[in-house]
């Protein structure tokens, strides 16, 4: 509603966003990282979250050299579809569909799974693919001065330490406001442009997103011994829709930015719809 009677200014998603990623997000990872059982569980998310991704850039690859796709389809399949939006909206999604209990596991797998894709291998396939170039020192500050990462960091040094009263009540008094104002960022971002001629990429590219990833996920949970709440945590990771920043980084280096926005803009309702769908089948 907000974005058609543009009651919100133009800079009204992007301070949402900002104020997710520099306080709401870091507030959850400092509060809730903590309540995470330590045990051969919490290996699960990081290991499934790089299967998957792996597994899917590699169908990617295959596929694109069996119907001989453009490179920049390519590099834009390479960027949106093995990474989801595994934190801006997978963990509030989490905490909807699983609770509270499966917020830790979502956290360890977006910061180590999916978030250290985007600041590597996605920065490496978007200059790749366009033909530019980046050193691993500008890698290695994007990943150390990203914020939910640092707090991340300060989680794991503070982990035997038991926070006062009144600062782990601050911490989930900001961590709270993570849903509503995700939803909202979300909703006056939400953009829909398909292009006809892309029309059986985005296609396959939606069922891979919706389908494929979990479907992977849930193998490969099985596979490794998952059980309970973290297992049902990496299934419904994967199937997160595409991420909004591996949109963009696909539109900045000019990797079929048409298709790239059509795949944020409409695997955000498709996939919640298929969350919905895998938590019934769970």
């Amino acid at each position: 509603m907000l974005q058609f009677t543009r009651l919100a200014g133009e800079r009204a998603a992007a301070r949402l966003n900002a104020y997710v990623i520099n306080l709401a997000l870091p507030a959850l990872i400092l509060s809730e990282l903590p309540k995470l059982q330590f045990d051969s569980r919490v290996f699960l998310p990081v290991v499934v979250a790089w299967s998957v991704m792996v597994a899917t850039a590699l169908g990617v690859l295959l596929v694109s050299r069996l119907v001989s796709l453009s490179r920049q389809v390519t590099g834009c399949l390479l960027l949106v579809l093995p990474l989801g939006n595994t934190g801006f909206v997978g963990i509030p999604l989490i905490e909807a569909l699983v609770g509270a209990e499966g917020i830790g596991y979502a956290i360890l797998y977006d910061q180590f799974g999916t978030f250290l894709a985007l600041n590597t291998f996605g920065i490496a396939i978007a200059v790749g693919y366009s033909g530019g170039h980046t050193t691993s020192n500008q890698l290695a500050k994007r990943i150390f001065s990203f914020p939910p990462f640092i707090s991340l960091l300060v989680a794991f040094a503070l982990l035997w330490w038991d926070y006062p009263r009144w600062l782990m009540q601050g911490l989930e008094a900001v961590a709270w406001t993570l849903v509503p104002v995700v939803m909202v960022a979300v909703g006056i971002a939400w953009h829909l442009k398909l292009d006809r001629a892309d029309l059986k990429v985005f296609v396959g590219a939606l069922l891979t997103l919706c389908i494929a990833k979990p479907a992977l996920a849930y193998w490969f949970s099985g596979w490794l011994g998952g059980e309970g709440v973290a297992r049902q945590v990496v299934i419904l990771e994967a199937g997160m829709p595409a991420m909004i920043s591996a949109g963009v980084l696909a539109m900045r280096y000019e990797l079929a930015p048409k298709l790239a926005a059509s795949l944020v803009g409409y695997s955000l309702p498709v996939g919640i719809a298929a969350l919905f769908v895998w938590r019934a089948i769970l």
